[in-house]
């Protein structure tokens, strides 16, 4: 039951999420076609004036739709409504007659104009496009009745003849050689600047104000500036005298350079504009408003015959910088004309406006021929229809105040729902069911990248259905409304799985897990994991691996700082940085090669004979070198194997060797122990058996000690590791050799500790090796000398030692004297049969322990260590 439950509640939570979001979405899109609309914010009377124009506007449009023909005569009528068309200049109106018939160039009305009607002004080409619709308006989809006007302007291209600057207005303006044109704000810009003009635009202009000097330049001047008193003083407005005026005219000289491709020279002409006096003021005065005033020493440039002082010169500081479509540059003010005292007149004049296309050139913007504006009169018939234009103005004039309200607390109201419920359906999402299982769906198992792309394709698939429905005038039938509802519902529930998919992972802990980016980066880690590895190797097995690296890098920067300098560096750069890697690549590979080979080597030497090196893949050299390694090894075990199968021949031999004569042995000794017992009167009879009696004894005990030897070499015999007293079981053996000692005249010294000392061993094979090498200081010592047995602990180990001095000449080494049937006596006078050292030792490593022999001329030293084992833990 609660499985259903969940169910439901998730299915009951994903509906209303859809239903409330499309309620909200539907809010917002027709609150924002009403501020769209003008109508949002708007109550009272404004309002409906709004609505009304409206209503004439969609008239007018409807009207103007058909001026070919009968302007839809048929169209208005059907819905009540009067209009009467002006075709007017800029929307002016003038002195003109609204209840003139002649005043309109058409109108369906006779009478006159009631005391409200309602006038628009409507702009037409031969191209304008027209959508027409029936509603006044269409708060979903489109905004009604609306005309496009395209291309209405043209752009002529046009040559600069000059160009000027108004400092009053901060407006630039160039001359066609018939009219000044205002050059739109993006073609320039006045700045400051020190380093002045370029030179190619500087020569061009120059050229240009050139070709403007008129011929005869004493008639086209300006006056110069004078004392504004004296002036004052001597002007009378009404007298007509005649003055004369010296105007003063500095010298200039015009630079023309040109750029030739093949002599790359350049020249320079000097035009020397001389002073004349001004004879008579009538007829060399230029009209009142092309009297320039300027002070200093200027430049004279002329337009249209008329001269204009520069609005600089070369040092002044400022430029004048030209943005052209396919030229720029910056013009020194000494090319610049001052028109600030025709800012009036400029301002005035309803002036085109053009764009810079050269530096020299301009594109100026001209209205289409075919461009009209007309004034629309409409008002209200008596009999309108249902539908009229102005009768669905009063009826959104009802419904819109309640819009106002209702649409924004029906946006609030549902955007609290779909948030309570998203909430809800996070909390649900990706629950523990009852089995303690997290819940999960089929999106959520899918990377997220290839989840976003599903949302993502479903959502435009959404928006295009929605886009397609709105756009076009299937949006006015229900079905249109169906199909726009059904795009909205998809959209919105994909969002909804993707969001839950979303949540599910972040609920896992796996969000950013469940990605293909980590998948990738973790399928990339592994091998970078690898190359980082074996770069750390290759440094740590080489000896020269750091020194090798510092030392590429070192020419690397060399080389980097070579290319550096170097013009065309950006191509190199590129093949000069590929290089680096692939040489980095192969270096790392070689020395990763010789590091295994060297390992290998190594690994010998310390006598790891299993060692194999690698070989595939590697390069020829080092591949032979591996491969001889490989071989050196597999020969070492060979030989190693076959002495190791020598010595178990060896050894099995002995052992079945000392077996066999053991039986005979024992009979032997048996049958010489029943003849002692006999009553012999002969005493070299008695003298032979007691011979016999030793040496078969004796060689009774060199069989023990051979298979006892043969046992601790193949490791068969069966320990019974339990804790020892060491300081006790050393006492009773050298107490077992007091009477061989004292017949030998040695004396033992011994230095044991007061305190019990603990070791873990077999306590009869412990004793049998300090037993074999009491039995050695008593065979080998010299006599009168002292013999030395000591106990120590020693950071946790305990440790026997041994000393005496050697009754014969030692002339072997420590590690030879361990070996089997070696015996410091060289000459074999003594008992001993060279196995009594060979088997304490295997006694002792196979318990754990440690056996040293040093020699140290006659000194002879043992030293036996076992672990000690602490006396709590004995307890």
């Amino acid at each position: 039951m609660s499985k259903v439950y969940k169910r439901s509640s998730h299915l009951l939570y994903t509906i209303g999420i859809c239903v409330f979001s499309m309620i909200m979405i539907s809010s917002i899109v027709i609150l924002n076609a009403l501020d769209d609309c003008g109508l949002m914010y708007t109550s009272g009377t404004s309002l409906k004036k709004l609505l009304m124009d409206q209503a004439a506007y969609d008239y007018s449009i409807w009207a103007l739709s058909d001026k070919d023909g009968n302007y839809n005569e048929e169209f208005m009528n059907e819905k009540g409504c009067n209009i009467g068309i002006i075709e007017t200049d800029n929307g002016n109106l003038g002195d003109l007659d609204l209840n003139d018939s002649s005043t309109y160039i058409y109108r369906n009305f006779d009478q006159e104009l009631p005391a409200q009607y309602y006038m628009t002004n409507v702009y037409t080409t031969d191209d304008s496009e027209f959508y027409l619709s029936e509603k006044l308006y269409d708060f979903l989809f489109v905004n009604g009745n609306e005309v496009y006007n395209y291309d209405i302007e043209e752009y002529q291209p046009k040559d600069i003849k000059g160009i000027g600057y108004d400092m009053v207005g901060q407006k630039a303006y160039v001359w066609d050689g018939e009219n000044f044109i205002e050059l739109n704000d993006t073609s320039y810009n006045y700045k400051a600047s020190d380093e002045g003009g370029t030179y190619n635009t500087t020569n061009i202009y120059d050229r240009i104000w050139a070709s403007q000097v008129p011929e005869d330049s004493n008639q086209h001047s300006f006056t110069a500036a004078a004392d504004d008193k004296k002036q004052t003083s001597q002007e009378d407005d009404s007298s007509k005298e005649k003055k004369e005026t010296n105007v003063v005219i500095e010298d200039e000289k015009i630079a023309n350079e040109e750029n030739s491709n093949e002599e790359n020279s350049n020249e320079e002409k000097d035009n020397l504009l001389q002073s004349e006096e001004i004879k008579d003021e009538e007829d060399q005065m230029l009209p009142a408003e092309s009297i320039i005033t300027t002070s200093g020493d200027a430049k004279i440039l002329y337009i249209d015959g008329k001269a204009y002082p520069a609005l600089g010169d070369d040092n002044s500081g400022y430029i004048l910088e030209l943005y052209g479509a396919e030229s720029s540059g910056a013009l020194s003010l000494s090319n610049v004309a001052d028109l600030s005292d025709l800012h009036d007149q400029l301002g005035s004049e309803d002036l085109s406006v053009c764009t810079l296309d050269t530096v020299s050139s301009v594109m100026e913007y001209t209205m289409d021929s075919s461009y009209k504006q007309y004034t629309v009169i409409t008002f209200p018939r008596a009999d309108q229809s249902r539908d009229s234009f102005f009768v669905q103005a009063q009826r959104y004039l009802g419904i819109i105040p309640v819009l106002h309200v209702a649409l924004p607390l029906l946006m609030v109201i549902s955007g609290i729902l779909v948030l309570v419920l998203s909430i809800l359906l996070v909390i649900r999402a990706g629950n523990y069911d009852d089995h303690g299982r997290l819940s999960t769906d089929i999106l959520a198992d899918f990377p997220i990248e290839v989840t976003f792309v599903i949302f993502g394709c479903v959502e435009s698939l959404a928006i295009a259905v929605i886009h397609y429905s709105a756009g076009y005038d299937y949006n006015t039938s229900q079905y249109g409304l169906v199909v726009i509802g059904i795009g909205l519902l998809i959209g919105i529930y994909a969002g909804i799985l993707w969001a839950e998919s979303i949540i599910i992972n972040f609920k896992r802990k796996q969000l950013f897990r469940n990605t293909l980016c980590y998948k990738m980066l973790r399928a990339m880690a592994r091998p970078l994991r690898r190359g980082i590895d074996s770069i750390k190797t290759v440094l740590a097995s080489i000896k020269w691996g750091y020194r090798i690296a510092g030392m590429c890098l070192v020419i690397a920067f060399v080389e980097y700082m070579s290319i550096a300098v170097i013009d065309d560096k950006e191509s190199l750069m590129l093949f000069w940085l590929l290089e680096k890697v692939v040489l980095a690549a192969i270096i790392i590979m070689v020395l990763k090669q010789y590091a295994k080979v060297k390992k290998a080597a190594v690994d010998m030497a310390d006598g790891n004979m299993d060692v194999r090196v690698d070989t595939t893949k590697m390069l020829i050299d080092l591949e032979e070198h591996g491969q001889a390694l490989n071989k050196i090894v597999s020969g070492l075990n060979t030989a190693v194997n076959e002495r190791m199968k020598s010595e178990r021949m060896k050894t099995e031999l002995i052992t079945n060797v000392s077996h066999d004569i053991k039986t005979p042995l024992t009979s032997v000794i048996n049958y010489v122990d029943l003849l002692q017992k006999e009553n012999f009167d002969n005493e070299t009879a008695r003298s032979y058996l007691e011979v016999l009696d030793r040496q078969a004894k004796r060689l009774k005990k060199l069989i023990e000690d051979l298979i006892e030897a043969s046992k601790a070499a193949s490791g068969s015999i069966k320990f019974n590791m339990e804790t020892v007293n060491a300081r006790m079981i050393l006492n009773q053996s050298v107490g077992e050799f007091d009477d061989r000692l004292t017949a030998g005249n040695i004396t033992v010294v011994t230095d044991v500790p007061d305190k019990d000392v603990y070791v873990r061993a077999d306590n009869r094979y412990l004793f049998r090796v300090l037993d074999n090498l009491m039995s050695n200081i008593v065979k080998y010592s010299q006599e009168g000398t002292r013999a030395y047995v000591e106990l120590n602990e020693d950071g946790g180990m305990v440790r026997y030692t041994f000393k005496n001095i050697s009754r014969d000449k030692l002339g072997i080494s420590a590690d030879e004297l361990m070996e089997r049937f070696v015996r410091g006596d060289m000459s074999r006078n003594t008992e001993g049969n060279g196995l009594g050292l060979s088997i304490a030792r295997s006694l002792t490593e196979s318990m754990g322990g440690k056996m040293e022999l040093t020699v140290d001329g006659d000194l002879f030293k043992v030293d036996v260590t076992f672990p000690e084992v602490v006396k709590e833990s004995v307890a």
